[in-house]
């Protein structure tokens, strides 16, 4: 067992702060510098890419990216998730997306949603008549980059949202039931391809533009494909309906030296092959799968971001025992990431560092 004493000794100068990132306003704040022996970037560049020739020399965790998600997209905007510098207040969000529908914060739920009932396109096979895309020449890059360049720093890689993906943003279109049946649907999914056809070439312009603009270094595609029990289609219909366009984003992203992660709530293991099938970089599932059994499943193949399990209520010894048990269990191949279902031990992240140091050293 690792001794705190020890590791202390050994890598507490290594964590001491000697600074802070320009963070804006993120939930991961306040955001340190810190004399790591390579610079998040890098190690977080060889979990990402699998590099077992340049290792990583510690276990990353998830506030090692700067989190950006930038008001000049109307989704940001209305969907009440600005991380930037001075973003608009959240009692502003209210309104139509970039594609003009209408989303409705939420107080209970810290999030909006767009009201059912009122389907901005009540038949997919003539989505053309109601969908426009928006001029992306129109909106002002140059100032939302001037405004936010702070929050760019070379050490750090930079996240940028894509909130509303392909299936979101086709049941944002359509409603959810209406989106399920034309899926399965011979006579509307030719539509469907159609218009994911078209959102893929819009994406990679838009993708284009993070890069340009914001430096951006992964793009974080907001895309649910499950419920609290189980994927919201076959693993069939996802390879057959939404697949292709989600391998053209990730090619959208690597041809520009960036990374593509998926964030896909629900319970997803019965599409979690499909994801490694499209060359997804990185996902975060949420606590509600059986992370274990998502490890064994795809694990060696696409990192994911896990959280260790400790408590308040642990000693300061216990945390360190689990945090070393989780390292020693998956390695190389997992971001550690806060458990949004239950506070962890406030000395979880120290921990991991000192344990994942140790014990990478020897791998």
């Amino acid at each position: 067992m690792l001794d705190i004493n020890e590791l202390t000794a050994k890598y507490g100068r290594e964590w001491e702060p000697v600074g802070e990132f320009e963070c804006g306003e993120s939930f991961f704040k306040p955001a340190y510098m810190r004399s790591f022996p390579i610079t998040q970037r890098e190690n977080l560049r060889r979990v990402l890419e699998h590099d077992r020739v340049n290792k990583p020399m510690y276990m990353p965790s998830a506030s090692d990216c700067q989190c950006f998600s930038p008001s000049l997209l109307p989704d940001c905007r209305v969907r009440a998730w600005c991380l930037e510098i001075d973003p608009p207040k959240m009692e502003s969000t209210v309104g139509p997306d970039m594609f003009g529908v209408d989303w409705e914060f939420v107080p209970i739920t810290q999030g909006s949603m767009v009201r059912p009932g009122k389907p901005l396109v009540p038949d997919i096979n003539h989505w053309e008549d109601y969908v426009k895309f928006p001029d992306l020449d129109s909106w002002d890059w140059e100032g939302s980059a001037k405004k936010n360049a702070p929050m760019f720093h070379p050490d750090r890689m930079n996240k940028i949202w894509i909130l509303t993906g392909l299936n979101e943003r086709l049941i944002s279109f359509m409603d959810f039931d209406k989106t399920m049946l034309a899926y399965i649907d011979e006579d509307q999914q030719a539509a469907v391809h159609r218009l994911f056809d078209k959102l893929c070439d819009f994406y990679d312009d838009l993708i284009g533009r993070f890069r340009k603009w914001y430096h951006a270094d992964i793009v974080l595609f907001n895309d649910d494909w499950g419920t609290q029990r189980a994927p919201q289609f076959s693993a069939g219909t996802c390879r057959e309906m939404i697949a292709p366009y989600i391998k053209r984003l990730v090619e959208s992203c690597h041809k520009r030296g960036m990374y593509f992660e998926l964030h896909c709530c629900g319970r997803n293991h019965l599409l979690a092959p499909v994801m490694v099938e499209c060359g997804v970089d990185f996902w975060h599932p949420q606590e509600i799968n059986d992370l274990p059994l998502l490890f064994e499943l795809v694990g060696r193949d696409m990192p994911l971001g896990l959280p260790p399990e400790t408590s308040p209520e642990m000693s300061d010894g216990e945390c360190l025992a689990a945090v070393e048990n989780f390292v020693r269990r998956y390695g190389f191949d997992v971001v550690a990431t806060t458990n949004m279902a239950a506070p962890q031990h406030p000395r979880t992240f120290e921990f991991i560092y000192y344990a994942s140091r140790e014990i990478f050293a020897g791998l």
